[in-house]
């Protein structure tokens, strides 16, 4: 890890609050890097919350006044000031470095939150892990530019339940079954029906079997006594 908004990015996902970080000026960091963690190759924070940093590397015409030699007043006051600068430098950066995709998600995930696609929506969302939360988002984007479809669907399926076989009826197009080898919970109920409400057109009609496959004519394996479930 080399720059400042590398430490913010890094720390979020380690599920660290960005207002829980404070940045130090740093006495001893490379002239080579803006971050003097511990170790030359450190990838991460590994959970730490006081994070020095080289402001000469990048930010020299901002700090060069508050840290010369011969400065040993207003400590704290210095620290202080130093924390919040970096802080706002540190979100300009992350700004900066964001694409239009990334910018878009953002909004996606605040309407989520605010309610705008439902109290299911937001029930799911919060308990997804930042992974799934991320191809949510993205399989929305990419619904948004083509119009619902099923085969964005069947990738979020796919995606979120990896234990999981998707069938479509030859009889009836807009009929789609949904097996999964998962014990059925409230949490993957939900997390489905909202793929299917996110995704799906209302013309097509969704089933899913847990846990037991259905018995399908002419495939063995799923035909056994007590264990095939009835469609």
């Amino acid at each position: 890890m080399m720059y400042l908004w590398e430490a913010v990015l890094g720390a979020v996902e380690e599920g660290i609050s960005v207002k829980d970080l404070r940045f130090l000026h740093s006495e001893r960091g490379s002239a080579y890097m803006e971050m003097a963690l511990s170790y030359l190759n450190q990838e991460s924070s590994l959970g730490e919350r006081e994070l020095e940093v080289n402001t000469y590397c990048r930010f020299y015409n901002i700090f060069k006044d508050l840290f010369g030699p011969d400065l040993t007043e207003y400590k704290a006051l210095r620290e202080g000031l130093t924390n919040l600068a970096l802080h706002l430098l540190a979100e300009n950066d992350v700004h900066r470095g964001m694409c239009r995709e990334e910018y878009y998600k953002k909004l996606l995930k605040r309407d989520i939150l605010e309610g705008v696609y439902g109290r299911l929506a937001r029930n799911v969302w919060n308990n997804m892990k930042r992974e799934e939360q991320e191809m949510l988002l993205g399989g929305m984007l990419r619904s948004f530019r083509t119009g619902s479809s099923l085969l964005i669907f069947m990738d979020m399926v796919r995606g979120f339940v990896a234990d999981s076989i998707i069938y479509r009826s030859r009889e009836c197009t807009d009929e789609i079954v949904i097996y999964t080898s998962f014990k059925k919970t409230i949490i993957l109920e939900q997390k489905l029906k909202l793929l299917q409400d996110l995704f799906l057109d209302i013309r097509y009609h969704t089933e899913v079997f847990y846990e037991v496959h259905f018995g399908i004519i002419g495939i063995e394996c799923t035909m056994k006594t007590e264990e095939t479930a009835i469609y």
